[in-house]
Protein backbone atom coordinates (compact mmCIF):
# COMPACT_ATOMS: atom_id res chain seq x y z
CA UNK A 1 0.00 0.00 0.00
CA UNK A 2 0.98 3.56 -0.58
CA UNK A 3 -0.10 6.61 1.26
CA UNK A 4 -0.38 9.94 -0.68
CA UNK A 5 -0.77 13.33 1.02
CA UNK A 6 -2.72 15.53 -0.50
CA UNK A 7 -3.71 18.92 1.35
CA UNK A 8 -5.25 17.59 4.31
CA UNK A 9 -6.97 14.54 2.61
CA UNK A 10 -5.10 11.17 2.38
CA UNK A 11 -5.20 8.64 -0.64
CA UNK A 12 -4.03 5.28 0.10
CA UNK A 13 -3.26 3.42 -2.82
CA UNK A 14 -3.92 -0.50 -2.00
CA UNK A 15 -2.83 -2.44 -5.10
CA UNK A 16 -4.93 -5.93 -5.28
CA UNK A 17 -4.35 -9.80 -7.71
CA UNK A 18 -7.24 -9.72 -10.04
CA UNK A 19 -9.09 -13.24 -9.59
CA UNK A 20 -7.16 -14.45 -6.39
CA UNK A 21 -9.84 -15.06 -3.88
CA UNK A 22 -7.56 -14.50 -0.70
CA UNK A 23 -7.29 -10.55 -2.08
CA UNK A 24 -10.81 -10.04 -0.94
CA UNK A 25 -9.78 -10.31 3.24
CA UNK A 26 -7.09 -7.97 2.39
CA UNK A 27 -9.70 -5.32 0.85
CA UNK A 28 -11.73 -5.89 3.94
CA UNK A 29 -9.07 -5.49 6.66
CA UNK A 30 -7.53 -2.35 4.73
CA UNK A 31 -11.16 -0.73 4.88
CA UNK A 32 -11.57 -1.87 8.85
CA UNK A 33 -8.01 -0.39 9.68
CA UNK A 34 -8.31 3.05 7.73
CA UNK A 35 -12.51 4.04 8.15
CA UNK A 36 -12.13 5.52 5.14
CA UNK A 37 -14.23 8.33 3.77
CA UNK A 38 -14.50 7.10 0.95
CA UNK A 39 -13.52 3.62 -1.57
CA UNK A 40 -12.54 4.30 -5.34
CA UNK A 41 -12.19 1.15 -7.19
CA UNK A 42 -10.29 0.92 -10.51
CA UNK A 43 -12.81 -0.23 -12.56
CA UNK A 44 -15.02 1.53 -15.22
CA UNK A 45 -18.61 3.39 -14.23
CA UNK A 46 -20.02 0.68 -16.24
CA UNK A 47 -18.30 -2.43 -14.57
CA UNK A 48 -19.07 -0.77 -11.08
CA UNK A 49 -22.67 -1.19 -11.95
CA UNK A 50 -22.25 -4.65 -13.37
CA UNK A 51 -20.45 -5.79 -9.92
CA UNK A 52 -23.73 -4.80 -8.19
CA UNK A 53 -25.98 -7.60 -9.77
CA UNK A 54 -24.02 -10.81 -8.82
CA UNK A 55 -27.01 -12.60 -9.92
CA UNK A 56 -25.02 -12.30 -13.45
CA UNK A 57 -21.51 -13.36 -12.27
CA UNK A 58 -22.64 -16.66 -13.24
CA UNK A 59 -23.10 -15.33 -16.36
CA UNK A 60 -19.27 -13.91 -17.52
CA UNK A 61 -17.22 -16.17 -19.97
CA UNK A 62 -13.33 -15.48 -19.82
CA UNK A 63 -11.29 -14.55 -23.14
CA UNK A 64 -8.44 -16.90 -23.85
CA UNK A 65 -5.75 -15.12 -22.21
CA UNK A 66 -8.07 -14.97 -18.93
CA UNK A 67 -8.63 -18.48 -18.73
CA UNK A 68 -4.81 -18.63 -19.08
CA UNK A 69 -4.10 -16.10 -16.35
CA UNK A 70 -6.49 -18.15 -14.23
CA UNK A 71 -4.76 -21.12 -14.54
CA UNK A 72 -1.37 -19.68 -13.76
CA UNK A 73 -2.66 -17.89 -11.03
CA UNK A 74 -4.52 -20.79 -9.48
CA UNK A 75 -1.41 -22.21 -8.22
CA UNK A 76 -1.60 -19.50 -5.86
CA UNK A 77 -4.82 -19.48 -3.97
CA UNK A 78 -8.40 -20.44 -5.57
CA UNK A 79 -9.65 -17.86 -8.06
CA UNK A 80 -13.02 -16.24 -8.96
CA UNK A 81 -14.38 -13.95 -11.09
CA UNK A 82 -15.21 -10.89 -11.05
CA UNK A 83 -12.27 -10.11 -9.47
CA UNK A 84 -13.12 -10.81 -5.42
CA UNK A 85 -11.15 -7.92 -4.18
CA UNK A 86 -13.35 -5.46 -5.91
CA UNK A 87 -16.25 -7.37 -4.76
CA UNK A 88 -15.44 -7.48 -1.08
CA UNK A 89 -14.94 -3.52 -1.87
CA UNK A 90 -18.65 -3.34 -2.85
CA UNK A 91 -19.48 -5.41 -0.03
CA UNK A 92 -17.90 -3.68 2.70
CA UNK A 93 -18.71 -0.27 1.58
CA UNK A 94 -22.67 -1.10 1.28
CA UNK A 95 -22.58 -2.71 4.87
CA UNK A 96 -20.90 -0.03 6.30
CA UNK A 97 -22.28 2.82 4.32
CA UNK A 98 -18.85 3.97 2.74
CA UNK A 99 -19.61 5.71 -0.70
CA UNK A 100 -17.56 3.45 -3.35
CA UNK A 101 -16.70 5.17 -6.87
CA UNK A 102 -15.38 3.76 -10.30
CA UNK A 103 -11.92 5.60 -10.85
CA UNK A 104 -11.17 4.19 -14.36
CA UNK A 105 -12.03 5.25 -18.08
CA UNK A 106 -15.90 5.10 -18.37
CA UNK A 107 -16.64 3.09 -21.53
CA UNK A 108 -16.58 5.58 -23.93
CA UNK A 109 -13.66 7.03 -22.98
CA UNK A 110 -11.92 3.29 -23.09
CA UNK A 111 -12.78 2.91 -26.77
CA UNK A 112 -11.65 6.15 -27.42
CA UNK A 113 -8.00 5.62 -26.39
CA UNK A 114 -8.30 2.42 -27.50
CA UNK A 115 -8.65 3.46 -31.24
CA UNK A 116 -6.41 6.25 -30.65
CA UNK A 117 -3.37 3.74 -29.48
CA UNK A 118 -4.15 0.46 -30.70
CA UNK A 119 -3.11 -0.21 -34.59
CA UNK A 120 -3.08 -3.12 -36.88
CA UNK A 121 0.55 -3.81 -35.49
CA UNK A 122 -0.60 -3.88 -32.05
CA UNK A 123 -3.56 -5.89 -32.78
CA UNK A 124 -1.58 -8.21 -34.60
CA UNK A 125 1.47 -8.22 -31.98
CA UNK A 126 -1.75 -9.25 -29.40
CA UNK A 127 -3.19 -12.01 -31.45
CA UNK A 128 0.26 -13.94 -31.92
CA UNK A 129 0.47 -13.33 -28.03
CA UNK A 130 -2.56 -15.34 -27.64
CA UNK A 131 -2.06 -18.52 -30.15
CA UNK A 132 1.66 -18.65 -28.82
CA UNK A 133 0.78 -18.47 -24.83
CA UNK A 134 1.12 -22.45 -24.32
CA UNK A 135 4.53 -22.18 -24.71
CA UNK A 136 5.88 -18.87 -22.68
CA UNK A 137 7.35 -19.08 -19.44
CA UNK A 138 6.44 -16.98 -16.67
CA UNK A 139 7.92 -15.57 -13.09
CA UNK A 140 5.34 -17.47 -10.78
CA UNK A 141 7.94 -17.35 -7.76
CA UNK A 142 5.01 -15.33 -6.30
CA UNK A 143 1.88 -13.98 -7.86
CA UNK A 144 2.95 -10.46 -7.77
CA UNK A 145 5.63 -11.23 -9.69
CA UNK A 146 3.39 -13.18 -12.11
CA UNK A 147 1.16 -10.52 -12.51
CA UNK A 148 4.19 -7.85 -13.54
CA UNK A 149 5.80 -10.39 -15.26
CA UNK A 150 2.44 -11.34 -17.40
CA UNK A 151 1.04 -7.33 -17.69
CA UNK A 152 4.67 -6.95 -19.25
CA UNK A 153 4.69 -9.15 -21.89
CA UNK A 154 1.33 -8.30 -22.62
CA UNK A 155 1.69 -4.88 -23.04
CA UNK A 156 5.11 -4.73 -24.55
CA UNK A 157 3.73 -3.20 -28.04
CA UNK A 158 4.12 0.68 -27.41
CA UNK A 159 0.41 0.96 -27.62
CA UNK A 160 -0.63 -1.13 -25.27
CA UNK A 161 1.90 0.78 -22.74
CA UNK A 162 0.35 3.69 -24.01
CA UNK A 163 -3.22 2.75 -23.68
CA UNK A 164 -2.72 1.46 -19.88
CA UNK A 165 -0.58 4.89 -19.14
CA UNK A 166 -3.77 6.31 -20.11
CA UNK A 167 -5.61 4.66 -17.66
CA UNK A 168 -3.29 5.36 -15.19
CA UNK A 169 -3.28 9.04 -15.46
CA UNK A 170 -6.70 8.95 -15.34
CA UNK A 171 -7.09 7.34 -12.60
CA UNK A 172 -4.45 9.78 -10.44
CA UNK A 173 -6.61 12.48 -11.54
CA UNK A 174 -9.76 11.22 -10.44
CA UNK A 175 -8.50 10.32 -6.97
CA UNK A 176 -6.87 13.55 -6.76
CA UNK A 177 -10.33 15.17 -7.65
CA UNK A 178 -11.94 13.49 -5.39
CA UNK A 179 -9.34 13.97 -2.26
CA UNK A 180 -10.93 17.30 -2.43
CA UNK A 181 -14.21 16.12 -1.01
CA UNK A 182 -13.02 13.11 1.42
CA UNK A 183 -10.78 13.40 3.90
CA UNK A 184 -9.61 9.89 3.81
CA UNK A 185 -9.91 7.74 0.57
CA UNK A 186 -8.55 4.23 0.04
CA UNK A 187 -8.51 3.33 -3.77
CA UNK A 188 -8.02 -0.30 -5.00
CA UNK A 189 -5.95 -0.85 -7.60
CA UNK A 190 -5.11 -3.91 -9.78
CA UNK A 191 -1.69 -4.63 -8.99
CA UNK A 192 0.18 -4.19 -11.73
CA UNK A 193 -1.03 -0.47 -11.77
CA UNK A 194 -1.07 0.81 -8.38
CA UNK A 195 2.54 2.06 -8.11
CA UNK A 196 2.30 4.28 -11.24
CA UNK A 197 -0.79 5.78 -10.05
CA UNK A 198 0.42 6.63 -6.50
CA UNK A 199 4.02 8.15 -8.75
CA UNK A 200 1.33 10.16 -10.24
CA UNK A 201 -0.52 11.30 -7.54
CA UNK A 202 2.74 12.07 -5.85
CA UNK A 203 3.73 14.60 -8.84
CA UNK A 204 0.58 16.46 -8.51
CA UNK A 205 0.96 18.32 -5.27
CA UNK A 206 4.03 18.45 -2.95
CA UNK A 207 3.17 15.51 -0.77
CA UNK A 208 4.52 13.78 2.27
CA UNK A 209 4.17 10.17 1.01
CA UNK A 210 4.47 6.60 3.23
CA UNK A 211 4.81 2.92 2.45
CA UNK A 212 4.09 -0.13 3.54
Amino acid sequence: MRSVRIGTSTVHVFGVLKGLVSESMKVEKAVSALSPDLVGVGVSHEELEALKVKADYSLYEMSVLEEVYSVYMESFGPISLPTPAYVKALDVCAEKKIPIEAVDLNDADFTEAYCQHIGATEMVREAFFTRSIGRKKFDISSPEAFALDWDRRLNKASGFRLLEMEREEHMAQRLFDLSVRYSIILAVIEYERYEAVADLLEKKEPARTSGS
